[in-house]
């Protein structure tokens, strides 16, 4: 086992990237809870939306960020984001070994950490992560009686843990909700008093996990969030796409191969127990079998909760299917060399073009090196706003700038109006007209953008600002351009700093 997670160590080990994604926000979020006493309750990073009502529905993870940055810094950060999800694949390997074997255990790992090590960038999501393997323990463990009913009451605790670091906290009560059902079905096919009993025990803790879920600043409200979270999301944010989706679309996503292994091994182990082993069907993870599938199908951003229960779902079945007495020997006698085996395969099948693509760049811990650098220009020349952003470097901006300067945009779709993306946002980007008069009207004096914005629109409007000679670019590195107006108050950065635009457009070609 210890080589499984060692190569999980390697494959997280990439270095941070605060250009895109949410980073940078969380850990804002995270500095004015703890410096001011702040918990946002309106947009106010964007002067666009500044009064837009939101619910922060993982203000706790912010400040556990910002808690460990300040403390031990971005290589800090990196550590403990490797160690949580260590934790959490230990977890749920050790789970995966209990209901089945170490063997089958380990080679379902190997297949579904070419989706682990996808999600490796420092979310929210971790916790849930680690959450729900946290239940999964004890739900299971209560199944087979090593723990009592006592042991439970800890569920409700870890939710409200769970409501105030992720939207995903919902997943307690399932997973609950879930292990309550086979009871129930074991209640009614049983006639002795136990499985009534132990519906009850469950009965009761799903009603303190719900009580639990209002335990937040935003109460019942922030409960029945993930509910409607997804009715304002007019951006189309790429890992929301559904599987067919993905399949429908021109671009190249390589995750999508190993989901449908996994969903193919998945799949095959229950016509595997169904077909030969009947007698052993858990409805219980039946049940998740179906609901992690179906969330993974609906939104691509689900495949790595999808591979973490797949692993000890897939293993549970296929327990007999290496149960005779000498391959049994085998396996119990060969665990390092299954292990080596485990691992070799595991190296071969995430290639290096899989491993280092997708933005994952090279090994390290902390800081990708000049990643910083937009942001310290902008502080250090002073710059003068409003700004004008893209989606994605919003909230970069909000980490270096807030509260000097307020973004445009950031990348929380549920942050703003349904109307404000189709209306005001791409508007922007797409119609020369609009953006000359409403630039105008926002009195924007500087342009921030992230030049690998994958739409369309968002290249072909940085390659008409740097053709137009009322802006200026004035800085350019790998990942950020940024160029402020000739006629704003930013003039004097002009001549310091302007760069030749026929340079910035052979770079970013």
């Amino acid at each position: 086992m210890g080589m499984i997670l060692a190569v999980y160590v390697a494959l997280l080990t990439h270095p941070i990237t605060l250009t895109a994604g949410d980073l940078g926000r969380h850990l804002k979020n995270g500095e004015l809870l703890i410096q001011d006493g702040l918990l946002a309750k309106v947009n106010l990073y964007s002067y666009a939306q500044p009064d837009y009502p939101f619910i922060n529905h993982h203000w706790g993870t912010g400040v556990i960020f910002y808690l460990i940055e300040r403390g031990a810094g971005f290589q800090g950060l990196s550590l403990a984001f490797i160690a949580i999800s260590v934790a959490t694949l230990w977890l749920f390997l050790n789970l995966a070994t209990k209901l089945s074997s170490f063997p089958i255990a380990a080679l379902s790992a190997v297949v579904c950490m070419p989706i682990l090590i996808t999600r490796h960038e420092i979310r929210p999501e971790a916790f849930t992560y680690l959450l729900s393997a946290l239940f999964l323990q004890i739900l299971w463990r209560y199944k087979l009686r090593e723990l009592g009913f006592r042991a439970l009451f800890f569920l409700p605790l870890l939710q409200i843990l769970w409501v105030n670091l992720h939207i995903y906290f919902f997943l307690g009560v399932i997973l609950v909700g879930v292990f309550l059902f086979e009871s129930l079905i074991a209640s009614f096919t049983d006639r002795s008093p136990e499985p009534r009993s132990r519906s009850k025990q469950l009965t009761v803790i799903l009603l303190f996990v719900l009580f639990a879920s209002c335990l937040n600043p935003a109460g019942i409200s922030g409960a029945l969030y993930p509910l409607f979270i997804l009715q304002g999301y007019e951006f189309p944010v790429l890992e929301n796409y559904s599987v067919p989706g993905v399949l429908r679309s021109s671009f190249t996503f390589l995750p999508l191969t190993y989901f449908l292994i996994i969903l193919g091994t998945l799949g095959l182990s229950w016509v595997y127990v169904f077909t030969r082993d009947r007698a052993r069907v858990s409805y219980a993870n039946l049940l998740l079998s179906l609901m992690v599938t179906a969330m993974a199908w609906r939104s691509i951003r689900n495949f790595g909760l999808f591979a973490f229960f797949a692993l000890p779902l897939t293993a549970a079945n296929m327990k007999k299917f290496l149960a005779g007495d000498g391959v049994r020997s085998f396996w119990t006698t060969g665990r390092t060399a299954i292990a080596s085996l485990a691992t070799a395969i595991l190296l071969f099948v995430i290639s290096p073009v899989y491993f280092f693509g997708g933005g994952r760049g090279v090994f390290g811990i902390g800081l990708r090196e000049g990643t910083q650098g937009a942001g310290d220009f902008i502080r250090r020349e002073n710059l003068r706003g409003p700004i004008f952003n893209n989606f994605d470097i919003g909230a970069y901006l909000a980490y270096h700038l807030y509260p000097r300067e307020r973004v445009f945009v950031d990348n929380r779709p549920e942050a703003y109006p349904a109307a404000f993306f189709q209306d005001e946002y791409f508007p922007l980007l797409l119609s020369e007209d609009r953006w000359k008069r409403r630039s105008i009207e926002l009195d924007v004096n500087v342009i921030v953008f992230n030049h690998r914005d994958r739409s369309a629109a968002g290249q072909q409007f940085i390659i008409r600002r740097v053709l137009d000679p009322a802006w200026a670019p004035v800085f350019f590195d790998r990942d950020v351009i940024v160029l402020v107006r000739r006629r704003g108050p930013n003039r004097a950065i002009i001549e310091k700093h302007e760069l030749s635009k026929e340079q910035i457009l052979s770079k970013s070609s």
